[in-house]
């Protein structure tokens, strides 16, 4: 038997054309079952989201911290402990030091 090459060539053309064809079927049917976006948050961006949403709600508090301070300041009633100020040097100074 012989076989020339336009039979071959013929031959692997018709396959290659028959297998294309169902390879695009099968792909067709996967992207119309697949069609849905997903979405997948990492758990430290989660944390992180939970916390930003936290301090957020801090704001809150300490405006009214900040007026309330603000309000003893100008009656006068606002008074500083020395030595809470000079042991919170002191800590900060020591603490620079062992950074």
């Amino acid at each position: 038997m012989n076989i020339s090459k336009s039979q071959l060539l013929d031959g692997v053309m018709r396959t290659y054309l028959r297998n294309s064809d169902q390879i695009k079927t099968k792909a067709d049917i996967k992207s119309k079952e697949m069609q849905a976006d997903e979405l997948s948050i990492s758990e430290d961006v989660q944390e992180f989201a939970r916390l930003v949403k936290l301090a957020s709600k801090a704001d809150d508090t300490r405006i009214e911290k900040v007026k309330e301070l603000k309000t003893m300041i100008n009656a006068g009633t606002y008074n500083i402990d020395g030595k809470l100020v000079a042991d919170k040097i002191i800590e900060e100074h020591f603490t620079e030091k062992l950074i």
